[in-house]
């Protein structure tokens, strides 16, 4: 029993899609129209939308930074310790997409200022080709945002036009802008290369070096617009994106986008020169600072070796005192290294000390200092270092974007103190480990004077003094060779990163609009709009199709009724007169099967005026009577009598005269059909009286059951059932019940009304008949007769007397 139904379900679906099916077949124009009309617009869009194209470039980072620690020089053998660690590759994609970076990159290639023409119909930017430039006052303010009109009077002046009633002017002095809410109007005639100053704007216009084709600009407005260059930026940040061809690779893809290609290109390239010269800044900047600070160590050393070696020379004349005893020159040589570590301990716990100094005074400054010279040898602390920088600059950047209580600013704070106070602590923790380590040389010299001071006076001052010269004499050593290799390795220009592809366009064309795509969902929107007005708004309540009539009733349909019409061609001819008369033939044949005897009463209606039920009547009961069957039709709409055409020929002779009791036989208004033997009719004409209890008396039951015993089947043509009830009355005279529900006239909700309005003990009998169904959905669809035969064709629309 489960599986019936979802058979019965799985039916109906299959039954809908037709329906549907059928419906979009019917609205077809209007789903070409609303196609149509997407397309077009989608090609009006593409004609006019600025396209979009993508840009890219690859470079390879070697993340040893072999080339970037300062001591790693394929010319020097050892180092000088700077920040020698493995490059972390997430940051050097951080670098390349930083705002810092972007923005002097935007700086360097002036596009804070674009070109545009204009014409009726676009608005087109142009880059690198237009016939004049603009040079901008960078110490005075600037309007923002807003058309600066240009009109080239001759080769040498213009006019410059500026109307807006709102906008932003920039105050350098200050480094915000103000929106000013005014209108604010400017014309004026200026000499290509005059200064152009005004409260609002300052700034030059001057012919370009290349030659250009003025025939290129005709009838299009010339026009530039000054950006806030940090709103370039953040566009440029929003279209940049950089990735790693493969997890294991080191090779990177910058890829941006943009309406200019040749803008693009400039700004890939210039990206990864700042990114590179950025680089190598930064690794002389660190070997400038180391050599700073040994220049400034050896001016002190130099100076204190000059005197120890005046004074050994003078003490050497003085006392006569050339060489020193045996004991003197081994306690000199075990001292010599150690002064000297001691020595260099002592620069470092300075050099330390200056950097927690300089952090600790800079604490709540808006921008970190870094030390004049960088020679710490910890990475960690140097680490450390760039850390708090970085985080600095972020700082300072953010600042005029968010204000002091934001969220987003309030953490970077909390990142800048955590990061301050993890910088110190590693700073004090050098501190300590390098006054331990001076300690400890400190007791074992100790010891070594306990030895020295069993030597005689003169061996002594001696030994002291050549000791103090010795180690000066090794420090300036020391620094001299720690200098030249500094210079050495700050003079290798070699980076870290190098370009394998140069910047280029990404495919042949634009990566947005994609006109296929548009176009599909152009077609896809376009059916997709009516479609959704078929299935839902739509007059979706109108029968179509037989397949509705299933769906929504339980009364079966017994037979569908073909379209015909013999003034269209395709409705018409021979082979369409044979399958409307089949399919009244397809009736008959149902009758029989639901109605063994062979006889009885047919009472035919419909809901609805104009669905056919009259039509439906005269040719049943020619069919009927053409099978051999004694027919009579009895028009029983005393209202709207339609049987015959010609009512005034039988007034006074019809059903109406006989029920009001001026006949005393039904014969006397019982005519023949001239042309079907087996066919006779009842007319009737209109009333003045009571339709209701004309039907109410005894004498339509009489005639009903005298027109029983003389004919095979009676056919009651009645009146509209939707909208008076003289249906009702006969239904205990009627043995089989047909309703007409007609193709795109009757409605689905006509069905319900139907099951309300039949009693429950005669829908047994009743049926309904599909009239005017399409042909080509009729079981008799096919476009041909079966047979040769001549058989004669009747088919009418009304009787005549």
């Amino acid at each position: 029993m489960k599986e019936n139904r979802y058979n019965i379900a799985e039916g109906q679906q299959e039954l809908n899609l037709k329906a549907l099916l059928s419906r979009v077949y019917k609205f077809k124009f209007l789903f070409l129209i609303s196609i149509g009309a997407f397309v077009a617009i989608a090609v009006l869009y593409l004609l006019f939308v600025t396209p979009i194209y993508e840009a890219s470039t690859s470079i390879l980072i070697d993340s040893k930074g072999r080339n970037r620690v300062l001591g790693d020089s394929e010319y020097v053998e050892g180092g000088v310790s700077l920040i020698e660690m493995e490059k972390n590759l997430f940051n050097e994609i951080g670098i390349i997409k930083s705002f810092s970076l972007i923005r002097q990159t935007v700086e360097d290639l002036n596009f804070n200022v674009t070109y545009h023409t204009e014409n009726v119909l676009k608005r087109k930017e142009h880059y690198g080709y237009f016939p004049f430039e603009v040079t901008l006052d960078k110490g005075s303010a600037q309007m923002y945002e807003v058309p600066f009109e240009v009109t080239v009077l001759s080769d040498s002046t213009y006019r410059l036009s500026v109307e807006s009633d709102e906008f932003t002017v920039s105050n350098p002095s200050k480094s915000y802008s103000t929106t000013i809410d005014s209108k604010f109007s400017f014309n004026k005639e200026y000499a290509f290369g005059e200064p152009v100053e005004h409260d609002f704007f300052s700034f030059t216009l001057n012919k370009p070096s290349y030659e250009v084709n003025a025939d290129s600009f005709n009838d299009t407005q010339l026009s530039f617009v000054v950006h806030d260059i940090d709103a370039i930026a953040n566009n440029f940040m929003t279209d940049i994106s950089v990735s790693n061809i493969d997890v294991q690779a080191s090779i990177f893809k910058i890829t941006s986008s943009g309406p200019i290609v040749g803008k693009l290109v400039d700004f890939l390239n210039k990206l990864t020169e700042n990114y590179m010269k950025n680089e190598l800044g930064s690794r002389m900047e660190i070997a400038s600072g180391k050599e700073e600070f040994i220049r400034n160590q050896l001016r002190v050393i130099s100076d204190s070796l000059s005197k120890f070696e005046f004074e050994l020379e003078n003490f050497k004349k003085d006392k006569k005192a050339v060489n020193l005893g045996a004991t003197a020159s081994n306690a000199l040589s075990q001292t010599s290294d150690l002064q000297v570590q001691a020595a260099k301990l002592r620069m470092d716990i300075n050099y330390y000390n200056s950097v927690i100094n300089t952090v600790e005074s800079n604490r709540n400054s808006d921008e970190f200092i870094m030390p004049s010279g960088v020679g710490i040898d910890d990475p960690l602390i140097n680490q450390n270092i760039l850390d708090l920088k970085a985080l600095y600059a972020e700082r300072s950047k953010k600042k005029f974007y968010v204000t002091a209580n934001n969220q987003e600013m309030a953490i970077l704070n909390k990142q800048v103190q955590e990061a301050t106070e993890v910088l110190l602590s590693n700073l004090r923790s050098a501190v300590r480990s390098s006054q331990i380590a001076l300690g400890g040389i400190s007791s074992r010299m100790s010891s070594i004077d306990s030895e020295i001071s069993s030597l005689p006076t003169t061996e002594i001052e001696l030994l002291n003094i050549q000791r103090q010269s010795t180690l000066y004499e090794n420090l300036f050593k020391y620094l001299s060779e720690e200098l030249a290799k500094t210079g050495i390795a700050r003079a290798e220009s070699t980076s870290d990163t190098r370009v394998i592809d140069e910047a280029r366009m990404e495919g042949n064309g634009p990566v947005s609009p994609i006109k296929k795509l548009y176009l599909g969902l152009a077609v896809i929107i376009g059916f997709l709009l009516p479609l959704v007005w078929v299935a839902f708004f739509s007059n979706s309540d109108t029968i179509e199709s037989v397949q509705q009539i299933v769906s929504n009733t339980e009364i079966p349909v017994i037979a569908s009724v073909v379209n015909y019409d013999e003034k269209k061609k395709n409705g018409g001819g021979e082979v369409g007169l044979w399958k409307l008369k089949e399919s009244f033939r397809d009736l008959v044949a149902k009758l029989k099967l639901v109605n063994a005897s062979g006889k009885g009463v047919i009472g035919i209606t419909s809901i609805m005026p104009e669905e056919g039920k009259t039509y439906n009547a005269i040719n049943l009961g020619i069919t009927l009577a053409e099978a051999g069957k004694k027919t009579i039709i009895v028009d029983a709409d005393l209202r709207n009598p339609s049987l015959v055409g010609r009512v005034n020929e039988i007034k006074g002779k019809g059903l109406a005269s006989y029920l009001n009791g001026e006949l005393k036989s039904h014969k006397e208004i019982t005519y023949a059909h001239d042309k079907v033997a087996n066919l006779k009719f009842i007319p009737t004409s209109v009333i003045d009286g009571n339709v209701h209890e004309l039907l109410s008396n005894n004498r339509i039951n009489t005639l009903i059951e005298d027109l029983r015993q003389e004919y095979d089947y009676v056919i009651l043509d009645t009146p509209a059932v939707g909208l008076v009830s003289d249906f009702l009355l006969l239904l205990d005279a009627i043995d089989i019940n047909l309703f007409v529900v007609r193709r795109n006239i009757s409605k689905v909700h006509f069905l319900n009304d139907l099951e309300n309005l039949v009693p429950k003990n005669k829908k047994k009998k009743s049926y309904i008949i599909f009239n005017d169904a399409l042909a080509n959905n009729h079981k008799y669809g096919y476009g041909s007769k079966y047979g040769v035969n001549e058989e004669k064709q009747l088919v009418d629309k009304t009787l005549s007397i």
